[in-house]
């Protein structure tokens, strides 16, 4: 069901995003991600938007999937657009006939702009989860911070970053389950008052948490007893290999860094 695609989820698929090498998708997306923030001219805002959209187009993963996760966000691009509008005070006042509006033309231009960022922020990052396995964008964040070994503990950073990924799913759902059952016991979260909603929350969070550190305990001994040491080098069942496909990838890439390029010297 699409209701089982939680924020972050990897969705099995064979489109060709998901047969690009994880370090190729992780480069690829950050680049990207850089051009949207630091490019600031509605041309180049226009460029970017087009390039994500078909960046979403090529994962395959549906229009009623996209809705769906999406639809989780408008209350956080809600909130930026509004927050905009109404702290920023540059610019000219907006009227409505002889009456004085409480937002300026800079607020309107601003929130809508950092609203469109912040969209092409979260469609990017789910076009990287949707079409890439957690342990494959742990693999590539060690393999394009190996030249860091010297400085940080590079692989068991990487670990917690697996293991981080692998529990925000399995919260959600956990979440999910708890809320369920209490509501199938008449809990209703959505009425009393303060101190009703709070014990009704406590319902809920209590389990949740009691569930979290019990996975996270059976998580170490599984660790243990397969004779995991931290700073230990490991080897890989399936190394990752650039293909041809990657190089393709990354001529776009350079093509799309080209255009923006020319459009800021335009």
């Amino acid at each position: 069901m699409i209701q089982d695609i939680f924020i972050g989820a990897y969705i099995p698929g064979d489109s060709a995003l998901h047969r690009l090498d994880p370090r190729t998708k992780l480069a690829g997306m950050v680049i990207i991600l850089g051009t949207v923030f630091l490019l600031k001219s509605p041309l180049n805002q226009g460029i970017a938007c087009v390039a994500t959209a078909a960046i979403a187009v090529l994962t395959a993963a549906g229009v009623r999937i996209w809705f769906w996760s999406l639809k989780r966000f408008v209350w956080m691009l809600v909130f930026a657009t509004a927050a905009n509008v109404l702290f920023v005070r540059e610019g000219t006042a907006m009227t409505a006939g002889t009456l004085s509006l409480p937002f300026t033309d800079e607020g309107l231009r601003k929130g809508f702009f950092f609203t469109l960022q912040l969209a092409e922020a979260i469609v990017l990052s789910m076009c990287l989860t949707f079409t890439t396995s957690p342990i494959q964008i742990t693999r590539a964040c060690r393999r394009l911070s190996r030249p860091l070994r010297r400085f940080l503990p590079v692989e068991e950073i990487g670990l917690v970053l697996l293991l981080a990924m692998r529990f925000v799913p399995l919260l959600q759902q956990e979440l999910r389950y708890i809320v369920d059952a209490q509501k199938s016991r008449g809990v209703e979260f959505g009425r009393g008052g303060p101190a009703i909603r709070a014990a009704n929350l406590a319902a809920v969070l209590v389990p949740a948490v009691s569930n979290t550190l019990r996975r996270a305990d059976i998580l170490a001994e599984a660790m243990a007893a397969r004779g995991f040491q931290p700073g230990q080098s490991r080897s890989e069942y399936e190394p990752l290999q650039f293909r041809s496909l990657d190089g393709k990838a990354g001529a776009l890439v350079v093509l799309y860094l080209v255009i923006q390029s020319v459009v800021i010297m335009i």
